[in-house]
Formats: structure tokens, sequence, C-alpha cells
């Protein structure tokens, strides 16, 4: 975790400047490990409730068609199921999956993944900062049962990654803007 926080603070000035995320992507026989992080111009709670908000992430996440929390409201670790639309990403984000979610309020949510279509997930949404802007960061490991095939790229990956870490700034910001 300590490493992982030393790389967000690399990184978090020229995402600061460049309100866009950046993702790094490593791809290998194994798996797939991602690192990303943008700014979010919002505060530290408005972008918790919205990371949380599990049962309509589908409405702003592209790719994303299902989001449901299925662990009672009040459980202390949550599941949440979740549905994509499949494509050539889901031979590394899984199409359908049951994640564990361990929130830590309102600094971190590690998960990992219980069931679905791949072998292993985790990682963690980590929140910097309390007023806006904070930077939000993710970090995951997926193995998949196969190597992923070489037509996906890195670039393919980190695009898609980036289109989805940047839709929940968005909905983050529109909520700050709405003083939600």
């Amino acid at each position: 975790m300590f490493k992982y926080l030393l790389w967000l603070f690399a990184v978090m000035p020229s995402c600061v400047i460049a309100a866009q995320s950046k993702v790094i992507t490593d791809i290998g026989l194994s798996g797939v490990s991602i690192r990303a992080i943008t700014a979010v111009n919002a505060d530290r709670r408005v972008l918790w409730d919205t990371l949380t908000d599990y049962n309509r992430l589908a409405a702003f996440v592209p790719g994303m068609t299902l989001s449901r929390q299925i662990s009672p409201a009040n459980a202390r670790t949550k599941q949440v199921e979740q549905r994509g639309e499949g494509g050539l990403l889901a031979m590394v984000l899984p199409d359908h999956v049951i994640m564990e979610l361990d929130e830590q309020p309102y600094s971190r949510i590690g998960f990992r993944s219980v069931s679905g279509g791949l072998s292993s997930m985790q990682g963690e949404w980590v929140i910097l900062g309390e007023q806006a802007p904070v930077t939000l960061g993710y970090r995951a490991r997926v193995v998949t049962a196969l190597p992923p095939p070489p037509v996906l790229t890195e670039d393919y990956i980190r695009e898609e990654i980036r289109l989805r870490m940047e839709a929940v700034a968005r909905e983050a910001e529109r909520r700050m803007r709405l003083g939600r």
C-alpha cells in the first residue's frame, strides 16, 4: 500500500494539471496489472458516495450493464454483482463478476472477485485529499484463465480504463455541482 501511495504522489501533479486520467498497464502471460489515477473536481465525500452507489454504477460507467449490491445493506463486507457488455475487454475484465468489497470510509475500497469468469481479480480504489480537487487512484491485478490474446493491446485496455475512470469523475463532479 505504501509503495502505491508513493506512486500516486509521484504522478499526482501531472494529473491535477492535465485533469485527465493517467493509466498504466502491464499485460503478462499470467494476467494484467492496471494502475490509474485521475483528479476529480469534487470533495472526498461526494466522490466516495459516487463510488459506493453500487446500485447505480451501470447508469454512468461505460460498458457496465448491471451493478447491484447483493449483500445486506449493513454488512461489514459488501458483495456486489456486476455485468458488462463483453467484447474484447471481457478477456481481461470479466463480463460477469461478484466482488467482495472492504470499505474504509472515505478513503479506500478494497475488492476481490469471489465468483465470475476469471481466475482472480483484486485491487483497490483510493481517494486522496479532502476538498476539491481530490485524487482518485485505482489498482487491479486480474488473472485470466487463459493468457490475454495479442489483439488486446495495452493501448486498448488503457483507453477503456481511462473512459471508466473519467466517467466516475464526471458523475462525482456533476453531483458536486448539484450539492449532493
